[in-house]
């Protein structure tokens, strides 16, 4: 069994922790909820149990299990997400959507960076520029007035260049405030979004915590072997003296998936939860498919530990 456990199924683990009286099993599909109807079909589910089938019995040497209509039932339920989970789902859909957007700002921050800069650069030859021809002017007006004017017409000429001049500068001044007042708008823009995007990453932050949180306190149950385990009770006398003995068995009825987010990870659990069906406990080593945990790595390639073989050999 995968993860913590329902009350309902607490005595199963309980009783069955100790797994001793493995043995070959058969078998067959059962119920699929019809929450699956469009994620998994009986074929689907026939070929996953055949590749289970092939990978196990290959990698042990033995033949594990058996396809067949008169097998042990196989059912798919869905069993619907509690508040947390629930509420866990929405948060990584939440971290999704703040992710794409983080990086849709970014790429839009980074373009009209280079924009920005540019502009700047610009706006900084126009003024040095502007500044230039300023000074230029008072140059030629302080020269002018140095110079000692002979004429009506010399004068009239100074006037008119000077007029002309301020005029152009003037022009050039109106111009360039248009400009600059264009920049600051775009750079309030741009700076706004600096901010946002400040903002998107401390929210990011936040929810990334507090799917941690919430990921801590949940163990979710993905599937369960089902079983009994009967005892019985001897009493017998030898010598005069009365010996009590207790004789207990296990016995397995079938397979209960609750949930799957793929067909790999549904692969995955069954796989699992067959190694129960047949009498294999669990093995607290990283990386097995008998680890009590889903395993990540079991899930992108089913495989048997060199920890899982070597249980499923002694138990068979």
């Amino acid at each position: 069994m995968y993860g913590s456990i329902f009350i309902k199924f607490f005595l199963y683990c309980a009783l069955l922790s100790q797994f001793s009286y493995a043995q070959y099993e058969k078998v067959k599909i059962g119920f699929i909820d019809s929450y699956y109807a469009n994620k998994l079909t009986k074929e689907q589910l026939r070929t996953i149990i055949k590749e289970i089938e092939q990978k196990l019995e290959k990698q042990v040497g033995k033949n594990i299990f058996d396809y067949s209509s008169s097998g042990k039932v196989i059912d798919i339920i869905y069993q619907k997400p509690s508040r947390k989970k629930q509420n866990l789902d929405q948060s990584i859909k939440l971290l999704k959507d703040k992710k794409k957007k983080i990086e849709t700002l970014g790429k839009s921050i980074s373009s009209k960076q280079h924009t920005i800069v540019n502009s700047k650069k610009s706006l900084e030859k126009y003024i040095n520029s502007l500044n230039n021809d300023i000074n230029s002017l008072n140059s030629y007006i302080t020269q002018s007035n140095k110079k000692k004017i002979t004429s009506q017409e010399k004068y009239e000429q100074i006037k008119s260049y000077i007029n002309k001049t301020r005029k152009g500068i003037q022009k050039r001044s109106n111009i360039y405030n248009q400009k600059k007042q264009k920049y600051n708008t775009s750079l309030r823009a741009f700076n706004q979004k600096i901010s946002n995007y400040n903002i998107l990453i401390k929210q990011y932050n936040r929810l990334q915590r507090k799917i941690e949180i919430i990921s801590r306190s949940i163990k979710e149950i993905k599937g369960a072997a089902i079983g009994y385990t009967q005892t019985t009770f001897k009493t017998f006398y030898k010598n005069g003296k009365e010996y009590n003995t207790r004789e207990s068995k296990s016995y397995m009825e079938k397979i209960e998936i609750y949930g799957f987010d793929t067909l790999k990870q549904l692969k995955a659990i069954l796989a699992h939860e067959i190694g129960h069906l047949i009498g294999v406990g669990h093995i607290n080593k990283k990386g097995a498919l008998m680890n009590p945990i889903l395993q990540k790595s079991q899930v992108e390639q089913l495989h048997l530990t060199s920890e899982d073989i070597q249980k499923f050999r002694k138990n068979l």
